[in-house]
């Protein structure tokens, strides 16, 4: 539920205006919620007063996932969002093939633990089923449809990545289109015109690993394709530690060494910011041999 009062420069518009155009909900966030003017049920055409109380209500949906009791790393939570340390070998999202032990079936416990609430996990963001740290979790439809709003919302998405090879620029940019070429899970470069969509990745080295013949990098991700940043780095020459699928298994590890570690989100209307970070894991402070 969410209550505003209404600022005298909103005197006089009509409810829809002020909830889509000032506030920045969707069409279908309103379809799928009961809004209330000082009390009494009204619709999007009535007009609203200088300090009138007007409450959008979301209708609840269940959810059939499977609620699983999980052991979570709550980086933040608020009314509107639950942002969480995702470790290494954990899938986001049900699938045909598994429909437990996924980090949805545990957030829909923690949802009935905690808030006695059977509500629908909505990942804003997604991790593959080895790469670690921050994923959102939005608790409402009106909060997602936020994140996702650029005109009032900007989202900057970091990554560390451990690679293959001493790479020799200091900072530079990918923009090389991506897209999958059958039923092959992989991604390759693939122009526009043959279906792939346009990425654009950001890489900056933290350090240079010369005896180990490897690099540690940041990485800002401001397109979010499918394995963006895998395939990115592997047609660059510097494979993810770890990435099978695109090409260095040779060291002994379990996973690909990709970690979202810092997310940012800017509201652009009152400048509010906030920082997210997700500390290094443990296998790949071992494998640099750092503290």
């Amino acid at each position: 539920m969410k209550k505003y009062i209404i600022d005298k420069e909103y005197n006089d518009v009509n409810v829809g205006f002020f909830l889509k155009d000032v506030i920045g909900y969707s069409t279908r966030n309103l379809r799928n919620s009961d809004i209330y003017l000082n009390g009494k049920k009204v619709k999007l055409k009535k007009k609203i007063k200088f300090k009138d109380t007007l409450i959008v209500s979301e209708l609840k949906k269940g959810t059939n996932i499977v609620p699983m009791k999980m052991d979570l790393d709550i980086i933040y939570e608020d009314n509107d969002l639950l942002i969480l340390n995702k470790p290494p070998h954990l899938i986001v999202h049900p699938t045909k093939k598994k429909v437990d032990k996924t980090l949805a079936n545990g957030v829909v416990h923690y949802f009935i633990e905690s808030h006695g609430l059977s509500s629908v996990p909505r990942f804003f963001n997604r991790l593959d089923m080895d790469t670690t740290g921050i994923i959102v979790v939005t608790k409402n439809a009106f909060s997602q449809a936020l994140l996702q709003n650029k005109d009032k919302i900007n989202i900057e998405k970091y990554y560390l990545a451990i690679v293959d090879g001493i790479v020799p620029e200091d900072e530079f940019l990918i923009e090389r289109p991506i897209g999958r070429v059958g039923d092959s899970l992989r991604r390759e470069e693939l122009s526009i015109e043959n279906g792939g969509q346009s990425a654009k990745t950001k890489i900056n080295v933290i350090k240079r690993f010369e005896e180990k013949n490897i690099s540690l990098l940041k990485i800002q991700l401001f397109t979010g394709r499918t394995h963006q940043i895998r395939v990115h780095l592997s047609l660059e020459g510097f494979p993810i530690i770890g990435d099978s699928l695109y090409g260095s298994e040779d060291q002994p590890v379990e996973r690909q060494f990709l970690h979202a570690f810092q997310l940012i989100i800017t509201n652009l209307d009152s400048k509010e910011k906030q920082i997210f970070s997700a500390p290094l894991p443990e296998d790949m402070k071992k494998f640099l041999n750092i503290n």
